[in-house]
């Protein structure tokens, strides 16, 4: 649920990093530093090994790591070299945790035979890295903590080639009731995607529409009041440059302490999870959909493969609205969604759905409705639509 687990750092290179499952004998020569030996003692994994480094170097606050090569017993292809790493104001704790003010990587790489990804640096603030024995045991907390992050120049490599690059990633949690985040945000910018060289349904389905590539910003942010058990998310948004943008909005009631630390007891349990959220309700929700050509560009596809022109295609996709929106058996709301929907067909802009009950409405409430009578489903939560309000 957002930032109430702790996030992972350096999206797939930090978790090979730092979530690790056993920790054998060591494979490296220890330091003599507590600080550096703690560190470099959770990159020494089952899966990992710490091959070598180059030095290390105490000055006042920071030790570096510099050369940092990290190698997979799984895969004798794959590598992990670090550059330069900066433990800042680190203190080992009794429980054998490691506490950081700050952590810098720069020039990271893994690299393997069908692929890797590098970064150009890392930073982080306020890390709480997990123990030996909590990594060995798989017990919580073993995600690293932190209170910032920010990773820049990431190059993500298949076996011919770059395929994607992204220019930031950054996310923050950014208030805490004791070991619960409650507020935090995340971002990526100028996330850059090869169309060409992805083999997938959905990348096919983009050449179609003559895309070679496409960039992608995404942001989030999100608060929960522990004291009103409320959730909200102001805007989690997908910006797909020349495509389309989209927006989601919500705000959820009854997500209390003991609703979040049973969904992060029961992550890997979905029967358990879902019957812990039948618990919550539903305040208001809202999806908005701003066209960037992807709509337009989809019609004239699609009326291709019909063998008519674009206008005729939307004409007759319009037509067939009453049809379809006769399951929602309410003359009004298919009403208000055929007119909306035929005028931003016609004319593509924008489209924006939101449910704003006048009394919060229980989860499980809306999933035996969604079972038994989904054709409820706009009346409980009131349903609205408008298109090209901008």
């Amino acid at each position: 649920m957002m930032f109430f687990h702790s996030p992972r750092l350096a999206a797939g290179l930090a978790i090979s990093l730092f979530t690790l499952p056993g920790l054998p004998a060591l494979a490296f020569d220890p330091s003599g530093n507590d600080v550096a030996d703690t560190f470099l003692t959770l990159l020494d994994s089952e899966e990992g090994t710490v091959e070598s480094y180059g030095s290390i170097d105490t000055s006042a606050d920071t030790v570096t790591i510099r050369d940092l090569v990290i190698t997979n017993d799984e895969k004798d292809d794959a590598k992990v070299t670090i550059g330069t790493t900066q433990l800042i104001d680190g203190t080992v704790q009794d429980n054998g945790r490691l506490k950081l003010s700050g952590l810098a990587m720069e020039n990271l790489e893994l690299a393997a035979d069908d692929g890797g990804m590098t970064l150009n640096s890392l930073k982080a603030t306020g890390l709480l890295l997990p123990s030996a024995e909590e990594v060995k045991a798989d017990k919580a907390p073993v995600n690293p903590g932190y209170s910032t992050l920010e990773i820049n120049g990431v190059l993500i490599r298949g076996e011919d080639g770059q395929i994607a690059d992204i220019a930031k990633i950054t996310s923050s949690i950014d208030g805490m009731d004791g070991d619960l985040p409650t507020a935090g945000s995340f971002s990526v910018s100028g996330a850059r995607i090869d169309v060409d060289k992805l083999e997938t349904k959905e990348t096919k389905s983009l050449s179609e529409l003559g895309y070679k590539t496409l960039t992608v910003d995404l942001s989030a942010s999100g608060k929960w009041d522990p004291e009103t058990a409320t959730l909200t998310v102001p805007e989690l948004k997908v910006d797909a440059q020349d495509a389309a943008s989209l927006s989601l909005s919500f705000s959820l009631g009854g997500v209390t302490r003991e609703v979040i630390e049973q969904l992060n007891q029961n992550s890997d349990k979905p029967q358990q999870a879902m019957a812990t959220l039948q618990t919550i309700t539903v305040q208001s929700i809202g999806i908005r959909l701003d066209d960037d050509s992807l709509t337009g560009r989809v019609l004239d596809a699609e009326a291709q493969k019909a063998g008519v022109e674009t206008p005729v295609y939307v004409e007759r996709l319009t037509g067939s609205l009453p049809m379809m929106l006769g399951m929602l058996q309410n003359q009004e709301l298919q009403d208000k969604v055929q007119q909306a929907v035929t005028q931003y067909l016609t004319t593509p802009g924008s489209l924006e759905i939101n449910a704003a009950p006048g009394v919060p409405v229980p989860m499980a409430q809306i999933m035996g409705t969604a079972m038994l009578a989904p054709h409820m489903i706009p009346q409980i939560l009131s349903v609205t639509i408008a298109a090209n309000d901008r």
